[in-house]
C-alpha cells in the first residue's frame, strides 16, 4: 500500500472522525497514520489512545470490505493497544 496517509485522507473525507474519541496510530508496516478526531492525518509517529498494528495484506482487505477489522483482531492479524472502544470505530474512515 503506498502512502497510507492519503489513501486515509481520501477515505475520511466529509466524515465525522470526531466519533472516535481518542487519537489513533495506525502501523501498518513500515508506514504511520495518525488521525485526531479533529480531523487531522498525517504520518507523525505520536503516542495516541489507541495503536492498531497490522500487516498491508490485511489493511488493504479491511479496506476493500473483504474482511472486517473484529475478524482480522479475532485471528490475530490486527493487535490493538489503548482504548479498545475507538479502534471499533475507526471503520469510519477505514471502510469503503
Amino acid at each position: 500500500m503506498d502512502n497510507l496517509v492519503e489513501i486515509i485522507t481520501q477515505n475520511a473525507e466529509g466524515k465525522d472522525l470526531s466519533v472516535l474519541g481518542g487519537t489513533v496510530k495506525l502501523v501498518v508496516d513500515d508506514q504511520i497514520v495518525f488521525v485526531t478526531p479533529e480531523g487531522d492525518i498525517s504520518g507523525s509517529d505520536e503516542d495516541a489512545d489507541c495503536t492498531m498494528t497490522i500487516d498491508s495484506e490485511t489493511m488493504q482487505a479491511i479496506m476493500n470490505g473483504e474482511t472486517s477489522g473484529q475478524a482480522a483482531f479475532m485471528t490475530g492479524k490486527l493487535k490493538v493497544a489503548g482504548d479498545m472502544s475507538i479502534a471499533l470505530k475507526t471503520q469510519a474512515f477505514l471502510g469503503n
